[in-house]
């Protein structure tokens, strides 16, 4: 090895610095003070070090991930089918931000379902901690009142319905990990603290399928078909029980407009082209609901791939989503269960490319789910498979 390689991998970082940066990226989205300490911890903190300190070993195994391949391969499909320079640069950047950011994923130290337990719990208490600073500064200042829907967030994780998939995210991780340990009270309260506190304060209807969705999968899944007849029917009567609380909430915010703005996306992807849709970075066409409300994007990632790519973009992206998803569950790697409500949650909400330039709230729906997914898959298991073991 070359000498400045060898004197260079002894200033390496240790597992525990991976761990702390990518715990210091997260709570920089709930401050509130703009963007800089947020590219200060991503550029500075994760990729400039996984760009540095990355080995050989590590590359070749990313790159003979198919998991990674099929990124690769739906960024240059959105490349061919770009239409400027600029257009290509934004699918190139994030590209490249991606790549960084799962080599320092694959640096982070191995997992018991015990540690993801404490470390989702963490989560799910910061972000409520979070939502009550808001209330409350909401409540002094913008004469928010328990009721009403707390909207923007002061934190870069403003838009409401980001936060509550993130939520639903973290609810989901720490279930997994309730489940793995068999510590089923827990799981039903912490189930009902997030969801009835998140609807209450967000009343995000898109949260509402993200978690009913993905915890039914979990429930299903996880649980050993031994334990199933003894502890599913009474779980799954307990998940009921706190959806229906959040039901009033939800349903008094009238139409959302999604089926007739997806309708017309459709309509403008099949005039440019079923199988290979309008190119990246085509603007919609303008259009107003017939009750007369503009709208400016399609409240679906995959309608934005599908009116962009068409078909084969479509299946590129969920090629890129679903592979690692089922791989990851079936591996038993917590970061699958943080992916899944996200995946979930942009079929309602989200527009743009999958990789968005610069770290945003998108970025910990899918992106950092998935890079540590793929990380985890590429390299060590980051979580154990055992049901019932807790480290």
């Amino acid at each position: 090895m070359n000498p400045f390689f060898r004197q260079l991998n002894k200033l390496a970082p240790g597992e525990g610095y991976w761990a702390g940066m990518f715990f210091v990226f997260f709570i920089t989205f709930l401050l509130p003070f703009g963007n800089g300490p947020i590219r200060i911890s991503l550029y500075l903190g994760i990729l400039l070090p996984a760009l540095l300190f990355s080995t050989w070993q590590e590359v070749r195994r990313l790159a003979g991930s198919h998991h990674f391949i099929v990124v690769v391969i739906l960024c240059a499909y959105a490349l061919v089918r770009s239409g400027d320079l600029d257009t290509a640069q934004d699918i190139l950047k994030p590209f490249v931000f991606f790549l960084l950011l799962v080599l320092g994923a694959m640096k982070l130290p191995t997992t018991q379902p015990a540690s993801v337990k404490r470390a989702a719990l963490f989560f799910i208490v910061a972000l409520l901690v979070y939502l009550l600073a808001n209330a409350v500064y909401q409540g002094m200042t913008q004469d928010w009142r328990p009721g009403m829907r707390l909207d923007p967030l002061f934190g870069r994780l403003y838009n409401v319905i980001y936060c509550s998939a993130v939520m639903v995210s973290a609810l989901v991780v720490y279930s997994w990990a309730c489940l793995k340990t068999r510590d089923y009270r827990s799981l039903i309260m912490a189930n009902a603290v997030v969801i009835i506190s998140a609807f209450w304060l967000l009343q995000s209807r898109t949260a509402l399928p993200a978690w009913a969705g993905s915890m039914a999968i979990l429930l299903i899944s996880t649980i050993p078909s031994t334990e199933r007849r003894r502890v599913l029917p009474w779980l799954l009567l307990s998940m009921l029980a706190i959806a229906s609380l959040a039901f009033p909430a939800l349903f008094e915010r009238g139409n959302s407009y999604r089926l007739e703005i997806w309708a017309d996306y459709l309509t403008s992807m099949r005039e440019c082209g079923t199988f290979f849709g309008c190119g990246w970075g085509v603007t919609h066409p303008s259009f107003t609901t017939k009750e007369g409300f503009d709208i400016t994007h399609p409240h679906s990632i995959y309608v934005q791939h599908l009116f962009w790519g068409g078909i084969t973009g479509l299946a590129l992206l969920l090629l890129t989503l679903l592979l690692p998803l089922i791989a990851g569950i079936r591996r038993g790697h917590f970061a699958a269960w943080a992916l899944l409500p996200g995946c979930v949650a942009l079929a309602f909400d989200g527009k743009g490319f999958l990789m968005t330039s610069l770290p945003a709230q998108q970025w910990l729906l899918v992106i950092v789910p998935l890079a540590l997914l793929i990380a985890g898959l590429a390299g060590k298991t980051m979580a154990s498979t055992t049901f019932g073991e807790d480290g």
